[in-house]
């Protein structure tokens, strides 16, 4: 007989004996409620099978215990459905039971032996010779076991919603587990682990617990879950928004219209109305069902938190148990993940929107007062961003204006960089500038960078005539404060600090008392005294001015201030390299880049400011690195941001494009750079580029467009005005002084470069810049080899050998690659001291090196037709005389045009003769 006929009691009496007849009642009207009790569900379409979960149950019957504990909507009971019917199509004897709140031991006894009959164990299990009505839920759990063991072949059993077990049928589950048959392999699911012994199981080896991790679904799960239907953009936005809840991507994917991607905007974007709807019916009357008032308005408070860190929570709630209170909201474990170290946790994103939803409408002004004192927190905290973020959630904008004001455009960009800047830019509005002039500051920053030049400089005049000439704050404000920010933004409207003279930075920054440093307000001004001298010094050639306000500034910034440091130390690295200080620059590049990689990753100015700094410095001295793939991408960021370091980059972004593709390249890369200069109003980037940009032109043999460059773009021509570092940053001043030697050289002016050249040195050496010295003397040395007389030549590359000595720029050398070559060849058949001749000797052979061959060189038989041409030969005439074919002759040119970057017969012959291949 069936155990169903015999002792299963059902709503409504059905299986049961009706009271006094001994005859069962019929079970057909509701026996499908027992089997969809006792059989696993039907997979829903589209189900995907992924290889976490084939990994964890591919042991299922080499264990005797599998656990799956796991918030509501993780899909434990569809992962486990398709693995019991993988089984029971193995041929293995799988029985399935999902559990309810009122089955007790007996109801669990006799739902056991039906879920085992149903999945083909045999039916009668309890027959006469077991027992005919067993008296107690042991004695049913001991018959099963017996029944099973008798099978002998393996036998699996899956308990499904554990978590609903009364608390004595978890007793019975517990003693069916350790006394089950070695035959018999149990899987249990539920949310959380209702009190049974299973640490007893996994410390011996036979139990394996699977979080809501494994059940999480990966991008390539959305992906094939959603049949490849969604963009990359789509697909990285959906698994952040579900965190691979596989409900919420259930909803979504049968929410949308077929063939389309996420089915419409929500708040986030990302899921349509539909859907939205459904999540948030599925987490108030599913997922938070059961949880206590005192739980359920815990989870509202911390849905108001970005991510749960216990002690940030602890201090606004003015709390001390904010750890204990996450980890026993044990049933939304998957769905409160670890973030770091720490304890710090995180609610699922659209858990959280439904519990911020519900305390705004049930206690909006709870929300708002929680979001006032996280914002307050957070600053003091240093953390700034989400700070102000949620100053602007509480929506009090005085609150918001009080946060930002009370570091300034400075203190900002101290802390966080150009990135805070924007940052803080995106919470101000016309209302709350128009009353703080410190952050209508910020707004004129912002302008710029957004090179909106005009905009910027007309709003600074507005805050100077509210100001009084900044010489006033608004009431209650911090006019010393408003003194440094001003000076900060006026030089960031100028490009740099090269406009702005230490004699002016002393007169318009506030007084320094000797102990203002005593406190957070005085460090911040002695700090920002230090670093804008530090700045204008450097960009002045002023190095050890520049070195010390730099150590000083360093030594008074707070812990906060990590771009601050991390900027002077460029700045200081910068000055060691124009010094010949190689090693100390490099080691402050990798200080900086370590501490922007650490902390400031999103800051473009240090992360690819750094970059930049290297790779120039590497050219310099002609490693071979600098020539191997590196990012000089988005080199823009930095125009507006850092006006000397974009300088640079654009300058070893032209060098390394000439070494590689010739000089075409070079010179339209620089082209587009001073067009976007002259728009954005950056004069002084502006002539630095076009200096360039005629140098390129001149090593091109397109020395008449250079001469045309400097014409229409009003390029100083006098020494004084070329060589001036009042005016100019040292880095302009060198640009301009080498292009313009170069023309003159092309202009058959030699006895002007050489003067130029000359006076080049000099400046270079009372200000102690190696590097431009190095380049002077270069430089000199063309002059002199152009006007055939080589041993003032000779002379010129002495010097330059004995000024390299320790410092190792060869670069100079290498970008007049065909002169160095025949000065050196001359001065080593001469009689040299042991020291030059080594030091030549080391010169020559990085020249015939792979780094050392930069630019084209002509091969010689390419030469040869050269020499042919400035005789004014046809390609007849010069086949004639080579004995190859015109065709020849016409191959050979169009290769020397391609190296040139050129396309007339003269320009080529120019760019040879500048080469030196060719006599003049």
């Amino acid at each position: 007989m069936s155990v169903i006929d015999e002792s299963l009691p059902v709503a409504d009496g059905v299986g049961r004996r009706s009271a006094g007849s001994g005859a069962p009642v019929a079970a057909d009207a509701s026996s499908w409620l027992l089997k969809a009790k006792v059989r696993p569900p039907e997979l829903p379409a589209g189900h995907v099978t992924r290889q976490p979960l084939l990994d964890a149950f591919e042991g299922l019957l080499a264990r005797r215990l599998t656990v799956l504990l796991a918030p509501g909507g993780f899909g434990k009971t569809t992962a486990l459905a398709a693995a019991v019917r993988v089984r029971q199509e193995q041929g293995v004897v799988a029985a399935w039971l999902s559990l309810d709140d009122d089955d007790t031991p007996s109801l669990l006894g006799s739902y056991l032996a039906y879920a085992f009959e149903q999945a083909g164990l045999g039916s009668g299990l309890l027959d006469a010779d077991d027992a005919t009505s067993p008296s107690s839920s042991a004695q049913q759990m001991g018959l099963l076991a017996r029944a099973v063991e008798r099978h002998k072949g393996p036998c699996l059993l899956v308990l499904d919603g554990v978590d609903h077990l009364p608390r004595r049928t978890v007793r019975s589950v517990d003693l069916l587990l350790k006394r089950a048959p070695g035959n018999l392999h149990v899987v249990l699911a539920g949310r959380v682990n209702p009190g049974l012994d299973l640490t007893t199981h996994v410390l011996d080896g036979v139990a394996l617990v699977v979080g809501p991790e494994a059940l999480r679904f990966s991008t390539a799960d959305i992906d094939r879950f959603f049949e490849g239907a969604l963009s990359p953009t789509e697909l990285a936005a959906l698994a952040e928004r579900t965190a691979g809840w596989p409900v919420a991507l259930s909803v979504c994917r049968n929410a949308r219209p077929a063939g389309a991607g996420p089915s419409g905007p929500d708040e986030s974007g990302l899921l349509g109305s539909d859907a939205a709807q459904l999540i948030e019916n599925y987490v108030g009357v599913r997922l938070l069902h059961g949880l206590s008032e005192q739980d359920r308005a815990c989870l509202l408070d911390l849905s108001v938190f970005d991510g749960i860190d216990p002690e940030l929570v602890d201090d606004v709630l003015g709390s001390s148990d904010a750890r204990l209170r996450v980890t026993s909201l044990a049933s939304l474990e998957g769905l409160l993940p670890s973030v770091g170290g720490g304890g710090a946790r995180r609610l699922h994103p659209l858990l959280r929107d439904y519990c911020l939803a519900a305390l705004a409408v049930e206690d909006p002004a709870r929300k708002r007062s929680l979001h006032t004192r996280i914002a307050r927190e957070l600053a003091r905290r240093g953390r700034l961003t989400p700070s102000w973020r949620h100053a602007r959630a509480a929506g009090h904008a005085g609150l918001l204006a009080e946060l930002i004001e009370s570091l300034g455009v400075f203190e900002v960009w101290l802390r966080e960089g150009v990135s805070g800047l924007i940052s803080a830019g995106r919470f101000l509005t016309p209302e709350i500038t128009a009353e703080h002039p410190r952050l209508d500051l910020l707004r004129c920053v912002l302008l710029r960078l957004s090179s909106e030049s005009d905009a910027a400089a007309a709003r600074f005049e507005a805050i100077s005539e509210r100001t009084g000439g900044f010489a006033r704050d608004r009431d209650g404000g911090d006019a010393d404060a408003l003194a440094l920010d001003r000076v900060f933004t006026q030089g960031a409207l100028m490009g740099g600090a090269h406009d702005l003279s230490p004699d002016d930075l002393a007169a318009w920054l506030p007084a320094v008392a000797p102990d203002a440093a005593a406190d957070e307000p005085g460090r911040t001004l002695v700090a920002g005294r230090h670093t804008l001298l530090c700045i204008a010094s450097y960009e002045r050639a002023s190095f050890e001015d520049s070195r010390r306000h730099g150590l000083q500034a360093q030594a008074h910034f707070t812990g906060e201030a990590r771009f601050g440091h991390a900027f002077v130390d460029l700045v200081l690295g910068m000055g060691a390299m124009a010094q010949g200080r190689a090693q100390e620059a490099a080691a402050r590049y990798r200080t900086a880049r370590k501490a922007a990689r650490k902390h400031l990753g999103s800051d473009p100015c240090l992360m690819l400011g750094s970059d930049v700094l290297a790779i120039e410095l590497d050219l310099e001295r002609n490693h071979e690195r600098a020539f191997r793939p590196r990012s000089l991408s988005n080199l823009v960021r930095l125009r507006e941001g850092w006006v000397d370091v974009y300088s640079a980059a654009t300058a070893v972004s032209a060098e390394v494009m000439h070494g590689r593709y010739e000089g075409r390249a070079a010179v339209r890369l620089l082209s587009k750079a001073v067009e976007d200069a002259q728009a954005a109003g950056i004069d002084c980037l502006s002539n630095t580029l076009s200096a360039l940009q005629a140098q390129y032109l001149i090593e091109a043999g397109r020395s008449r467009e250079a001469a045309r460059v400097w014409r229409d773009r009003g390029l100083p021509c006098g020494v004084a005005e070329l060589l001036d570092l009042e005016r100019q940053s040292w880095r302009a001043m060198e640009a301009l002084s080498c292009a313009r030697v170069l023309l003159l050289v092309e202009q058959g002016d030699r006895a002007a470069a050489a003067e130029l050249a000359a006076g080049l040195c000099a400046a270079a050496q009372e200000h102690g810049l190696i590097r431009t010295l190095l380049r002077g003397l270069a430089l000199s040395m063309v002059v002199a080899f152009r006007a055939r007389r080589p041993a003032r030549a000779q002379a010129h590359l002495a010097e330059f050998l004995r000024a390299n000595r320790g410092v190792g720029y060869v670069r100079p050398l290498v970008r007049q690659h065909a002169v160095s070559q025949a000065v050196l060849r001359r001065m080593l058949a001469t009689d040299l001291d042991d020291e030059l001749r080594a030091a030549a000797t080391a010169a020559s052979a990085q020249l015939a090196g792979p780094a050392g061959a930069r630019g084209p060189i002509f091969s010689t038989r390419e030469i040869e037709v050269l020499e042919w041409v400035t005789r004014g030969m046809r390609n007849k005439e010069i086949a004639g005389r080579l004995g190859i074919s015109d065709e020849g002759v016409r191959f050979h040119l169009k290769r020397i045009y391609r190296k040139a970057g050129v396309s007339r017969r003269e320009d080529a012959v120019r760019y040879a003769q500048s080469l030196g291949v060719l006599s003049s």
